[in-house]
């Protein structure tokens, strides 16, 4: 051994031995890669990891054996001495120690955590700023959206909160008033501002529509109501009369001499008038 491969070797092992009595923590997700990757100086002979004291993976001058549960989730790079295992589970956490070259090992304390959440602002402090000087006795208020005035207060700040009657209002605005007059500021977007989700904005479309024909709906059928009490039969004055005229005993009297009806067992009978047929009468 030259005497460049015996100092880095010395300083691979002086690194080794400072580091021996501690283990410093690596964090993974469970179902992401755990990456542990120890210091190397010059070429590699062996490696081996094992967790808890056991067998992960060993590599001596030939191809890596894996071992236990790792066989199909770790994966060893025989240059830089770098343990891949993925994807990861809970048991996956433990202390992993690497022997590399047969001298002195590294330990790794691997522990499992989650990600952080996405996280939100819930509460700002908003300023009704103007120059009071000179104007005597100043109040504000505040108003969210279109809506009313909130009361009036000595304190030019608010706080807002965010929760879900603010979330629903686009702007929020600020007035101060005295006893000679009041000034509007110009509305500021909300920072806490959402958009409403889809299926809410169909459900109010729908139900605006369906509002507005019944009310159409409506509208219709007491304009046909009324129209109907006004002119209740349009025809039924000649109706009347023409039931009238066929109730009457002249025209009953007619119906009975009338050629075309015979007398026959005691009931009247419609005869055809047709000479062809077998109850025509016959002719004198």
């Amino acid at each position: 051994m030259d005497g460049h491969a015996r100092s880095r070797l010395l300083l691979l092992a002086a690194l080794l031995s400072s580091t021996a009595g501690q283990s410093p923590a690596v964090y993974f997700v469970v179902g992401e890669p755990l990456v542990l990757t120890p210091p190397v100086f010059g070429p590699l002979n062996s490696i081996v990891w094992d967790r808890n004291g056991d067998l992960v993976v060993e590599w001596v001058n030939s191809r890596p054996e894996h071992f236990s549960s790792f066989k199909r989730y770790a994966n060893l790079n025989m240059t830089t001495g770098q343990l891949v295992i993925k994807p990861t589970i809970q048991r996956d956490a433990g202390l992993f120690k690497v022997v590399i070259n047969k001298v002195q090992s590294l330990t790794y304390k691997a522990q499992v955590i989650k990600r952080v959440s996405k996280p939100e602002v819930q509460m700002r402090t908003l300023t009704c700023s103007g120059d009071p000087t000179g104007a005597g006795p100043v109040t504000y208020s505040w108003r969210k959206g279109t809506g009313p005035w909130g009361p009036e207060q000595k304190s030019p700040d608010t706080i807002l909160e965010n929760n879900k009657e603010v979330q629903g209002e686009r702007t929020i605005s600020c007035r101060m008033t005295n006893p000679v007059g009041e000034e509007e500021s110009e509305p500021l977007k909300n920072p806490f501002y959402r958009d409403p989700p889809p299926g809410h904005v169909v459900g109010t479309v729908l139900g605006v529509l369906f509002g507005i024909g019944a009310v159409v709906g409506v509208a219709v059928w007491k304009r046909q109501a009324i129209k109907n009490w006004i002119r209740p039969n349009p025809g039924g004055g000649e109706d009347a009369l023409a039931e009238v005229r066929s109730s009457s005993p002249a025209a009953a009297g007619d119906k009975a001499d009338s050629p075309e009806t015979k007398l026959l067992n005691g009931e009247q009978r419609e005869v055809p008038s047709d000479p062809d047929s077998p109850l025509a009468p016959i002719a004198p």
